[in-house]
């Protein structure tokens, strides 16, 4: 049966008291040691990206300012007036490094809401709908700190396999994604382990813009989880309809953003410290 997907509502408030008492369960087995929260973890990955295939600040500035430019098309995003150049990504205060402020998500209260149907129904609805094509999930569960694959392959290698062997599709189909983005480096690695390049090529793959208005592969069109808000896996999946349905305003996809309308987008959903992943293949119906 074929479903489809829509956004129902949007809203961006203060910081969450759920998200607060993650970060302290996130904080308490490591806090003896130093460590507090998620930021350490993904700094850990990211430090041995450094090491191990070149990563580094040169790609997550290119992330940064690129979604930076996506959330000032985007009315509702929080950074919505805010630009950010290369100069400001570098002039950043350092949070844990390699990190700086610019490279973690938002944090926010709101709501957010999909509705998930068949696709017989959907056509007598108002909205066009958004169509699912294939899912994967994979749960390496590793704790971050025990693991011997912070810089990869991920849980988003199998999962990507997975959605486009039940799409039936190859990467060269996907007009768009929509990345899990709690830090610079998540986007980074989900795309390398969904196969968009191969270890090491990032640094060129993400320069000049590919990921931002105009590029060839928009990537986080809202401005994502870094600039519009953290709605854990519903900031990306409810981007990718709304793209779909072409209700995203000045920053949809097509002629005005210098984009080519899409027609297949790769969404995606990371848990823990790169210890689970979802993804999710739209289509336009």
């Amino acid at each position: 049966m074929c479903h489809y997907v829509l956004i129902s509502y949007g809203h961006n408030a203060s910081s969450s008291d759920s998200m607060q008492q993650m970060l302290f369960d996130l904080a308490r087995d490591g806090a003896p040691f130093g460590h507090f929260g998620a930021v350490g973890g993904y700094a850990l990955a990211a430090r041995r990206a450094m090491a191990t295939f070149g990563s580094g600040p040169e790609t997550w500035q290119e992330i940064a300012v690129g979604q930076r430019k996506w959330a000032n098309l985007n009315p509702i995003a929080k950074m919505y007036r805010k630009t950010m150049t290369a100069a400001d990504y570098d002039n950043a205060d350092w949070v844990v490094e390699p990190f700086r402020l610019p490279d973690m998500c938002l944090m926010n209260d709101g709501g957010r809401a999909l509705i998930v149907t068949s696709l017989e129904r959907a056509r007598d609805l108002k909205q066009p709908p958004a169509v699912i094509m294939g899912m994967g999930q994979h749960n390496p569960s590793t704790a971050i700190e025990q693991s011997d694959w912070m810089d990869g392959p991920t849980g988003a290698k199998k999962a990507g396999a997975e959605a486009l062997a039940m799409a039936g599709i190859t990467l060269d189909a996907v007009d768009a994604c929509q990345i899990y983005d709690c830090f610079t480096y998540t986007v980074e690695i989900t795309l390398q382990d969904y196969g968009f390049f191969k270890p090491g090529e990032g640094r060129d793959w993400f320069q000049g813009g590919t990921i931002a208005p105009g590029g060839r592969m928009p990537v986080n069109t809202s401005g994502g989880q870094l600039s519009e808000a953290y709605y854990m896996g519903l900031t990306p999946v409810s981007e990718g309809a709304m793209q779909l349905m072409g209700r995203c305003g000045e920053r949809q996809l097509g002629p005005a953003t210098g984009n080519k309308t899409p027609q297949i987008i790769m969404c995606s959903d990371n848990g823990g410290i790169l210890q689970s992943h979802a993804c999710i293949l739209l289509r336009r119906a």
